[in-house]
């Protein structure tokens, strides 16, 4: 059996926020989550979060994703103690490297492969309820503990596409979100890093829950449910470790992970070009990046992934090119055509 999840934007009214939750709890979806972002209409992740827990009863929730530079980690740990609490033990806290916000912050992403190590072991230790003391390279605490109830063992996630940090999820998380990664070759590319790190960590593989997170759009007119993810998979493609490249874009145009470059280079200027370009961002690559189509195309994509042995599926649902609302013109159709497939 396949377990589906779904993650959107908070930027709608809180009241649809929270009718979005019900009714993705409603058609069967077994996670819920909100993007951690900011300055771009979104609300604050936690207080949707709370909103969404006090009005349904099974689904599980979190952020997807916060990170521990907009957050810090001991305060991360205090809210999703809460969420839990409030949403009787169904919370769940997916990491990631971040970006929103950073630049009316002034802030930078530096060392985030350790910002991310010493951010699960800290809040771990906070979750055991103990006294804790953490001397880390980028974070410290002296002295502090939770002072409530708190369940232990909230799942903590690492979501990524980079190489590092797969290999670190496999190591220390519960579970890595292979973000944006849908087809054999990435998927291949993905799961190995993680392997590798639950070796080195003496784990076993099999210990360390595999989860895709995939931008999605469902349409009859399956050219327009591709240029509704087209944004999306192009902003994920020019923020991607070149590491990676080589592997994620084989049988492309050699030239692609120069041009990704030079975009990334750029700026917001580069990523307006990329989103313009169809010569080396065409069709075929943005089909590779997304579970975009017909009902019959996503399903297909969706055994693609399964093959794998992830039977645990995220959807990031765009209705519209640049949309973050209206998501129930996405849920409904995929849980209505699609998921009972792989009931």
């Amino acid at each position: 059996m396949v377990r589906f999840g779904v993650g959107m934007a908070p930027v709608e009214p809180l009241k649809k926020l929270v009718s979005m939750a019900k009714l993705a709890e409603e058609l069967g979806f077994e996670y819920f989550g909100h993007a951690d972002q900011r300055f771009a209409g979104e609300k604050d992740v936690f207080v949707a979060l709370a909103a969404d827990a006090l009005n349904t009863r099974t689904i599980k929730l979190g952020p997807c994703v916060s990170d521990p530079f907009t957050r810090i980690p001991a305060m991360l740990a205090v809210a999703i103690a809460s969420l839990d609490e409030l949403s009787g033990g169904r919370a769940v806290l997916t990491l990631g490297a971040g970006g929103s916000g950073f630049a009316q912050m002034h802030l930078e992403r530096k060392h985030v492969n350790e910002a991310l190590r010493e951010t699960v072991v800290m809040i771990r230790a906070l979750l055991s309820g103990d006294v804790v003391n953490f001397d880390g390279k980028l974070f410290k605490l002296t002295g502090a503990q939770l002072r409530f109830d708190i369940r232990p063992d909230i799942p903590i996630f690492i979501a990524t596409r980079s190489p590092m940090n797969l290999e670190l999820a496999g190591e220390i998380a519960d579970g890595a979100v292979i973000a944006t990664y849908v087809s054999k070759e990435q998927l291949k590319f993905a799961t190995e890093r993680v392997r590798a790190g639950a070796e080195k960590a003496g784990r076993r593989p099999e210990d360390v829950k595999l989860i895709s997170w995939v931008y999605t759009s469902i349409s009859d007119d399956g050219q327009q449910a591709v240029e509704n993810v087209r944004p999306f998979v192009i902003q994920a493609l020019v923020n991607t470790s070149p590491e990676a490249y080589p592997a994620i874009l084989e049988g492309f145009d050699t030239e692609l992970p120069s041009f990704l470059g030079k975009c990334r280079d750029m700026g917001r200027a580069g990523l307006e070009i990329a989103y313009k370009d169809r010569t080396y961002l065409n069709d075929a690559v943005i089909k590779r990046f997304s579970v975009a189509g017909t009902a019959d195309d996503c399903t297909r994509k969706i055994r693609e992934i399964t093959s794998f042995g992830i039977n645990e599926i995220w959807l990031r649902c765009f209705s519209a090119p640049r949309s973050e609302v209206e998501h129930e013109k996405v849920i409904v159709p995929f849980a209505e055509k699609v998921m009972p497939a792989f009931a």
